[in-house]
């Protein structure tokens, strides 16, 4: 996915464009997925965004504090963030970490819980809004997140150089 070119040029701190890309994008999952989980009830929903925001709070107290990016704009914006909350970790912890598909279980179900959720009220009562925010959800959080990560994250990613965890599950699949 990175050209020859990208791999050369290494961003210390992350353009306000990217940064502004990843984030609409997450948000955008965020609210397709609340949607979703609205059509059971308001506190259904309410629980989903928090379970959100925790995997947020988790992802930069365990990761970005160790990362490189650590007080630096990232990607996503989640270096300088959790330097507002946290102190600096050890960068060797995040190239020693290991991560694995159990490990992203939680990530991945932001996405898939509201996806069977959707799939469940339209054999329940077909409703062409729930297949249009099933079938945006999943269009966003793939292709979408594969776009942001693979042609404006990784490529130009200082840890990427150094020793990341994700690169090395991604590229053993």
């Amino acid at each position: 996915m990175c050209s020859d070119q990208a791999k050369k040029q290494i961003f210390e701190n992350y353009p306000a464009g990217v940064v502004v890309a990843a984030n609409l994008l997450s948000a955008i999952i965020y609210i397709l997925g609340a949607a979703i989980i609205l059509q059971i009830n308001l506190w259904a929903m309410l629980l989903y965004l928090a379970f959100c925001l925790s995997l947020e709070f988790k992802l930069m107290a365990t990761g970005c504090v160790h990362c490189y990016y650590f007080g630096r704009l990232c990607f996503s914006g989640k270096g300088v963030v959790s330097s507002w909350f946290f102190k600096p970790g050890d960068p060797k912890k995040f190239t020693a970490r290991e991560i694995s598909w159990l490990a992203l279980l939680p990530d991945m179900l932001v996405v898939f819980v509201p996806v069977a959720i959707g799939i469940f009220f339209m054999f329940w009562e077909f409703k062409g809004s729930m297949l249009m925010l099933v079938v945006g959800l999943l269009i966003v959080a793939f292709p979408g997140q594969g776009f942001i990560r693979g042609a404006l994250a990784c490529c130009y990613c200082r840890q990427r150089e150094l020793g990341c965890p994700a690169e090395k599950l991604f590229k053993k699949s």
